[in-house]
């Protein structure tokens, strides 16, 4: 996350990792409708026994349209489109309360 703030000047917020409380954390936000787009890497090659808490949080993700990148490709594009306002649109589906 700092080097995302540091390389873009975003607000980036971070969290505890999975097995800290992370995925709650960020399932939370993610329902009050407190996040504009999800980074959440993982290593594809060694899958981690928390994998359906993983599944879960991208599942819920999908249900309240936040965009998600589970890798550093799909994050650049997510970050340019953010600082661009290419993400605005997610204001008229889940207005801010």
């Amino acid at each position: 996350g700092k080097m995302v703030a540091d390389a873009t000047g975003l607000e980036i917020q971070r969290f505890l990792s999975g097995s800290q409380g992370g995925d709650q954390q960020i399932a939370a936000r993610i329902a009050c409708n407190e996040i504009d787009l999800l980074l959440f890497f993982r290593d594809p090659l060694n899958p981690k026994p928390s994998e359906p808490n993983d599944m879960n949080l991208l599942r819920l993700c999908d249900m309240h349209n936040i965009p998600v990148a589970t890798n550093i490709a799909t994050a650049e594009v997510l970050i340019h489109g953010l600082e661009r306002g290419d993400l605005d649109w997610r204001d008229i589906l889940n207005p801010k309360k």
